[in-house]
């Protein structure tokens, strides 16, 4: 009975309250140029990426949309119209909707509900009615709009001016709101938006995904047609992930219905990221008409910590409240190591990966082997006692605190900003983030059963193993929403194939961060 008033739940709030543009009755799909290119984007890329949406078979899959994301436009004129990156689009922005308009796409542009983009370009906060008129003008399709630099006026304002300007324009817009979750913008934003992001932004790295998907989790009940809470855009082929933790990437997005946009750069993915984006029957969970967002019916934890000064294994770290402990003294040493109070082990940038956002770990001290990786600088660091950073020596990269997938530690761009902040006592020890200690992770081994109902009758269940080692996962039906003793035919979506039947529940063991994915059918 639990999972039936969610599910009147869910259907009830999705007739009630939803933007009347006609568009999005299924979650959008397409792909965006943000996650994969940031602002090192052009003419040629995007006429490249059109032809192979098109070329690929990636269009005949569902992703209809090319979304370019921000820096393509450069100013205002004086009657206060968008300028594009002459630069960057010579040609403007217009010849670019209508060759994907050729090719059967649909075109979507970049805006900021403030003065100014993230990236420093025009915001359109006090032109909202010029700025749709242009789109409209041009024949957009989709609008993504951000939330930088917005003068601290509430969503709740900003974000309808938009949507009523877009209304006006004789053209539909799709009407994709990005105010990272603000203000709990999925209990509201039904009759603002076609979709609105429930977290902030997503990075390519297992512990970021996860947390993401979590956090939109607790807003399940106010998606539905025409609406949808959209935890960003899919990593999925940007090469922090591994395959499996990919599949479990993109069946989480599918089964929580969220947007499927690629992230990627579709010219050069490999045959196994294209067959991840383009499983129909995954798509098909996603795009399934009757339009309720899956969601975690079921977990379990399994508590445990990794040794860390008694042991050689790698361990990530963390930032949690100091409280004393040994493992959290760290000290910075003559040679540029920072090294734990026994001295054998050090903090490290592992296997010397030159990137940013990965988390630093624990490993046996090797200052002065020139045999390691990048002759052992992945452990060397430079405190700068007037910045108060921690630079690598490795590739000149800051020590910040990620609070997206944690928070972590990791290696980032310098920005100085106060999460590259860090303090330590004239002993060189007890590095702190303002009152908080880096210490190595403590491990949750969590295995959770996600599910939701589909048009036919039929579930969507996910087996999903978020620890590092294998565990048996069981799915009872009765969790999902079938009657307690139930007999249902299980087909696995991945391996596209029926497994049998089976009565009250279904189990499997599951790798480590990896996932089933399944497709349940209720027998008679």
């Amino acid at each position: 009975m639990k999972i039936i008033s969610y599910i009147l739940l869910s259907i009830i709030l999705g007739f009630c309250f939803n933007l009347e543009n006609g568009l999005g009755r299924t979650p959008q799909m397409g792909w965006n140029s943000w996650n994969k290119f940031g602002c090192n984007i052009n003419e040629k890329l995007i006429m490249e990426t059109i032809d192979t949406l098109k070329d690929s078979g990636l269009l005949d899959a569902g992703y209809n949309y090319i979304n370019l994301d921000d820096c393509w436009q450069i100013a205002r004129d004086q009657k206060g119209v968008i300028i594009p990156d002459p630069d960057r689009f010579p040609n403007g922005i217009k010849p670019l909707v209508d060759y994907a308009h050729s090719k059967g796409l649909k075109f979507g542009l970049y805006s900021d509900a403030g003065t100014q983009t993230c990236a420093g370009r025009p915001g359109s906060l006090g032109y909202e009615e010029i700025d749709a008129q242009t789109y409209s003008d041009w024949g957009v399709d989709y609008l993504k709009y951000d939330n930088c630099n917005n003068q601290g006026l509430s969503s709740k304002e900003r974000y309808p001016k938009m949507r009523d300007a877009l209304m006006k324009a004789s053209h539909p817009i799709f009407y994709s709101m990005c105010n990272w979750g603000e203000e709990e913008v999925a209990t509201w934003a039904k009759d603002v938006g076609n979709s609105w992001r429930t977290t902030g932004d997503i990075i390519d790295h297992w512990k970021s995904m996860i947390k993401i998907i979590e956090d939109n989790d607790k807003w399940y009940q106010y998606a539905g047609h025409g609406g949808w809470n959209d935890p960003d855009m899919l990593e999925v082929g940007n090469g922090g992930m591994t395959i499996e933790e990919y599949k479990a990437h993109f069946g989480l997005w599918a089964l929580s219905k969220a947007p499927l946009l690629i992230g990627c750069d579709i010219n050069t993915m490999t045959k196994e990221i294209y067959d991840i984006l383009t499983n129909k029957e995954v798509i098909d969970i996603n795009q399934d008409q009757l339009g309720i967002q899956g969601r975690k019916v079921w977990s379990k934890t399994f508590d445990y910590v990794k040794k860390t000064q008694l042991s050689s294994d790698p361990a990530e770290l963390e930032i949690v409240d100091c409280d004393g402990r040994d493992e959290q003294k760290w000290f910075f040493r003559e040679d540029g190591s920072i090294r734990n109070q026994e001295g054998d082990l050090c903090i490290e940038i592992p296997n010397c990966k030159n990137e940013r956002d990965v988390q630093l770990s624990t490993a046996p001290c090797h200052i002065g082997d020139r045999s390691y990786c990048e002759e052992s600088r992945n452990q060397e660091w430079y405190y700068n006692e007037t910045s108060k950073t921690i630079t690598s020596k490795m590739n000149g990269l800051c020590v910040e605190v990620e609070s997206y997938s944690g928070p972590v530690v990791d290696v980032n761009k310098c920005t100085g900003s106060h999460n590259q902040v860090w303090s330590r006592d004239e002993k060189l020890s007890n590095l702190k983030y303002f009152e908080l200690c880096i210490t190595p992770e403590k491990l949750n081994d969590i295995i959770e059963v996600w599910a939701g109902l589909l048009e036919n009758g039929d579930y969507v269940v996910l087996l999903l193993n978020r620890g590092k080692v294998e565990r048996e996962i069981e799915a009872f039906w009765k969790d999902v929403g079938l009657e307690e003793g139930a007999t249902a035919k299980v087909r696995d979506l991945w391996k596209k194939e029926d497994i049998g039947t089976f009565t009250n529940s279904y189990k499997s063991l599951v790798s480590p961060h990896a996932s089933i994915l399944l497709r349940v059918t209720p027998l008679k």
